[in-house]
């Protein structure tokens, strides 16, 4: 009798081990989760075919991008693009800056930001916009150009703007970007190309003595292009 009741609580002591062992497997951690997409991966927000509008990855990798693609050569004199930590909006960090850098360059260039975007649809009303930031006041000698081309190169719609004429338009959290709007219809094209560019509209106003890049310097943030 006394070995049997042995051999019973040695059964038992067991039993409550294995079951321990099991509440132990069944608390253990979950398999770790794949980490999310890094923060330099460009993500298409909403209806919006822009990718990295607000420029934002742009900024975090130092003005390169394998989508923004800068239109410009500093060395060669036909200006300067890169990036800036001030933002059209509170969300985001980050903006394109398009200056000339010296007094020697040639300033009928027009350096600026491009980006080609997939996905329209042919015959189609469009409506692209961008934020632009010229501090210089309405007597400022530089512009906008701002417009779509299709994928032969060719202008579809496109318009020259100054801190003036946008004395009313719409702004940002940061009132000194105003957008600038551009319509256009897709035509035959499923693709094209948008663009911001820097334009020197009155080079007789720049002191070529002074500092070039302040009296040049302005910024774009905010890229939008949806259908109508």
């Amino acid at each position: 009798m006394r070995n049997n009741m042995k051999k019973m609580y040695l059964a038992l002591a067991i039993a409550g081990l294995l079951a321990g062992c099991a509440t132990q497997g069944n608390n253990a951690p979950e398999k770790a989760t794949a980490p999310a997409a890094s923060s330099s991966m460009a993500m298409v927000t909403g209806d919006n075919l822009i990718v990295d509008p607000q420029i934002s990855d742009f900024r975090a990798n130092s003005g390169k991008s394998d989508v923004w693609v800068k239109y410009s050569n500093k060395n060669a004199g036909l200006g300067d693009v890169g990036s800036s930590k001030v933002s059209a909006f509170q969300s985001d960090e980050g903006s394109a800056r398009l200056r000339f850098i010296s007094a020697n360059d040639d300033f009928s260039a027009t350096p600026g930001l491009l980006q080609t975007v997939n996905g329209l649809k042919a015959n189609t009303d469009y409506v692209y916009s961008v934020y632009f930031e010229d501090r210089k006041g309405p007597m400022s000698p530089t512009a906008l150009l701002a417009g779509v081309q299709g994928i032969d190169g060719k202008v579809i719609s496109e318009q020259t703007v100054t801190a003036a004429d946008l004395a009313d338009a719409p702004h940002a959290d940061r009132k000194s970007f105003k957008q600038v709007v551009v319509e256009f219809n897709s035509g035959n094209n499923t693709s094209a190309t948008v663009f911001a560019k820097l334009k020197v509209v009155d080079k007789s106003a720049l002191d070529m003595a002074g500092n070039i890049g302040k009296q040049t310097e302005v910024r774009v943030d905010g890229f939008s292009l949806t259908a109508k």
